[in-house]
């Protein structure tokens, strides 16, 4: 009887073991550690400010006073700030934990700022009430640059960047003596720039397909000189100077499409 009951118990495990066995939960296998090789194409947006632009130069008019630097005003200390949005697109090429490549990309730029200074009629009546106005623009901008990086884990990516820059850049200011028969000097002008870039970010991976990016770029390109005109004084000028040098913050999101 007992060998009977011991055979039937063997039977009863060898048959429900299998059974019970893929009831239990099984051990999920590692995720695969995501890669940074291939192309992609994104959109970002952000905001930037610029440095203080508009410094006088050099004064050639019929005025002793105004050649003297009399009522001129060394700086217009413009501080130009704005919104910026666009489109990048770039390839990175991974080998163990460091990361390579080069991206492209393009922004349209509300970056923009104006500055009026005053100075009225000093007793004596030395120089005229003067206004002097100043206007610092960046209309968009684009870089092509190299991105090298690390990965301090495996969706993350931290890396410098830098390369070429170049830009629409318009800049303009007036100096306007009252009454204006004294004088009513104007200059403007808009060119394309061609510079350089550099800068920091940081990357990370949401998906196989998709990673959002957060990044900091610094422009430099370079300086306008905006010689300003009095129709009325033919051969006289007063000659501004303005730097075009932006701190670019911007947010990003990629798709990853090879």
């Amino acid at each position: 009887m007992k060998k009977h009951i011991a055979g039937g118990v063997a039977l009863a495990v060898m048959f429900t073991a299998p059974a019970f066995g893929a009831d239990l939960p099984m051990k999920a296998p590692p995720p695969a550690a995501y890669s940074w090789n291939g192309c992609y194409i994104g959109v970002s947006a952000g905001g930037g400010w610029g440095e203080h632009a508009g410094d006088r130069g050099i004064i050639n008019s019929g005025n002793g006073t105004l050649n003297a630097g009399i009522g001129v005003p060394f700086g217009l200390d413009i501080e130009p700030s704005g919104a910026i949005g666009g489109g990048q697109i770039g390839c990175g090429f991974q080998t163990g934990p460091i990361i390579w490549g080069i991206e492209t990309d393009i922004q349209g730029s509300g970056i923009t700022g104006n500055a009026t200074i005053y100075f009225p009629s000093p007793n004596g009546g030395i120089t005229d009430a003067t206004t002097a106005t100043g206007e610092e623009r960046l209309d968009w901008f684009g870089t092509t640059r190299a991105r090298v990086g690390f990965t301090p884990m495996n969706s993350l990516l931290l890396y410098g960047t830098g390369g070429l820059a170049y830009g629409g850049v318009h800049s303009a200011a007036s100096l306007v003596l009252t009454p204006p028969a004294d004088g009513n000097y104007a200059g403007a002008t808009s060119e394309t720039k061609v510079g350089w870039t550099v800068g920091i970010g940081s990357e990370y991976a949401v998906s196989r397909n998709w990673s959002v990016k957060l990044e900091y770029l610094y422009l430099d390109l370079g300086t306008t000189n905006v010689r300003m005109v009095d129709p009325g004084r033919p051969g006289t000028f007063i000659d501004y100077s303005f730097s075009h040098r932006d701190n670019i913050v911007r947010v990003g999101a990629n798709y990853k499409f090879y």
